[in-house]
């Protein structure tokens, strides 16, 4: 499993049944006791709908992961107009955020375009 020898060693654990399974049935089984630990991302939606508690990696066994636009060069250099605004969202949404925009989409089943567009005028970034 992802991860399970790293922090294993730097946090001396052992579990004597390590399990890997997709990443939808992860939160399913802790919910229903099956299991006790997940790895997860800091920005998963199902963090906050079954209230789960997020542990600090003070040994910094996962490096951190930022989202980032990605495009083909060919589409930047028919849409130019769009890399200034872009640039606009650098460092600029936090874990908790993301994780809040997720839960609206994938568990509220809201509209991911009505999400993108409330944050983006709730910080100013469209008018």
């Amino acid at each position: 499993p992802d991860g399970y020898k790293a922090i294993s060693k730097a946090y001396d654990l052992n579990f004597n049944k390590v399990r890997t399974m997709e990443p939808k049935l992860r939160y399913q089984a802790v919910e229903k006791g099956d299991i006790n630990l997940i790895d997860a991302y800091s920005t998963d939606a199902e963090l906050k709908q079954y209230d789960m508690v997020i542990l600090e990696d003070d040994k910094h066994v996962f490096p951190p992961y930022q989202g980032a636009p990605m495009f083909k060069e060919k589409y930047l250099k028919e849409h130019p107009e769009i890399i200034k605004p872009l640039n606009k969202l650098a460092g600029k949404i936090t874990d908790e955020e993301m994780q809040e925009m997720n839960y609206k989409v994938t568990v509220k089943d809201e509209d991911p375009y009505h999400v993108a567009k409330e944050y983006l005028e709730k910080h100013n970034l469209v008018k």
